[in-house]
């Protein structure tokens, strides 16, 4: 390999003419200017060879790809998810568990398949995605719920159950551009509104979405009212309503728990006050169910029927682990469970609606965590599960299936 040497020179410049003169010259050679005062440090010309050219160029072609590196980035990271204007994708992210289980006589490996599901920028968005994962392939019905107050929506899970049909949420604008893509996606012909405000401008923009769907309008005067409407609509799809469920208007742990249960067996959620007064709209709307048996969690309001059953906890979520005990005793299973946080109402409520599917079972969280109760149950009834759910729970998939104690 042959070194190209570097060529310099000490040579001062002349300022006035440019000439060059050697170091000990005072006068310009050239022009006769004095060199004195207008000297300037000794510049240094360098002749590089092919080597240096070479790395000047691979340099600048570094430094050229980190910049558009960098310009990517940003545009797809920022300015791209506005383009999109909203659209919603459901990240499931899956692995699988062993489970062994031992007889006295057998020992059998069964597959676990734990899925997280990741939320959306928000409720609605999440709702969303839930939607794509609950449903893949659509949807011959939707229940669109308001998604601002918890007693607006928690009656639309039954009735979803019912339907064979996913719950999405509304905000109050209505149909944003990421609810109107999910809709279009399900493809539904009927459509269900629970709850929701500005009724007429929401069918006008269903409509605009997915055609000419058939629309019905379940929002009453208020949550106590808009239940009945929705018990009634339930016992015109089913037939018959057999029995009904009675939550509080003021905690929705309760609700959510028991959701999937009253939807896999077509319970209608009824409300009760915070006064633990029963209104006199939803005593005539049970008469006009025709029922004489009620499962009542988490309130002790008085309900005059030949059968009722009350589960009332410590708090919500030792109610709730007390719904979930006494499901497994009424045919449901952990076989399919989710676990939602318990802190908010939407993410558990619009799951509820495909876990009464296959009568699967919902475990709220609390503060990014189950409580002591569910956790036993959930420990006591590991070798049943198949399929567990996190619902934008990533921390507590984690803490959960990558613990020693279980399988």
């Amino acid at each position: 390999m042959v070194s190209v040497p570097l060529k310099t020179t000490d040579d001062i410049i002349c300022r006035q003419c440019g000439g060059l003169n050697k170091p000990d010259d005072q006068y310009c050679w050239h022009c006769g200017a004095a060199l004195r005062g207008l000297l300037r440090p000794p510049r240094r010309n360098r002749e590089v060879g092919w080597v240096g050219r070479a790395l000047k160029w691979v340099l600048g072609l570094a430094v050229t790809t980190v910049v558009l590196y960098g310009i990517y980035y940003g545009v797809d990271r920022y300015f791209v998810p506005l383009l999109k204007d909203g659209k919603v994708q459901a990240e499931v992210v899956t692995t699988t568990a062993s489970m062994i289980v031992r007889s006295s006589s057998t020992t059998t490996t069964v597959a676990r398949e734990d899925i997280l599901v990741a939320g959306g920028k928000d409720r609605y968005a999440t709702a969303a995605a839930i939607s794509q994962y609950g449903f893949p392939t659509g949807a011959q019905a939707v229940v669109l719920a308001g998604g601002r107050e918890y007693t607006d929506a928690i009656s639309a899970v039954p009735l979803a159950a019912a339907l064979g049909a996913p719950v999405l949420l509304l905000p109050s604008e209505g149909v944003r551009a990421d609810i109107g893509s999910e809709l279009k996606r399900l493809g539904p012909s009927r459509v269900f509104l629970v709850g929701v405000s500005r009724v007429s401008t929401v069918k006008r923009q269903v409509k605009d979405v997915l055609g000419d769907p058939e629309v019905e309008d379940l929002t009453g005067g208020d949550p106590y009212e808009t239940a009945t409407l929705v018990a009634a609509e339930m016992k015109s799809q089913l037939g018959e309503v057999t029995r009904i469920v009675v939550a509080p208007a003021d905690s929705f742990v309760e609700a959510l728990t028991v959701a999937p249960l009253a939807g896999a067996k077509g319970w209608p959620i009824l409300l009760v006050p915070p006064d633990g007064v029963i209104r006199k709209a939803t005593l005539r709307s049970i008469e006009k169910l025709g029922v004489d048996s009620a499962l009542m969690v988490g309130t002790l309001a008085k309900l005059s029927l030949g059968e009722v059953d009350r589960l009332v906890g410590t708090d919500g979520f030792d109610t709730a682990a007390l719904i979930v005990d006494y499901a497994l005793q009424n045919g449901s299973s952990l076989a399919h469970t989710a676990i939602a946080t318990g802190d908010g109402f939407p993410d558990g409520l619009v799951t509820g609606a495909y876990l009464a599917k296959d009568g699967g079972l919902l475990l709220p969280a609390h503060n990014g965590r189950l409580s002591s109760p569910l956790l036993s149950l959930f420990e006591a009834n590991l070798s049943n599960i198949r399929k567990l759910e996190f619902l934008a729970l990533p921390d507590l998939k984690k803490e959960l299936t990558g613990s020693p104690t279980l399988p």
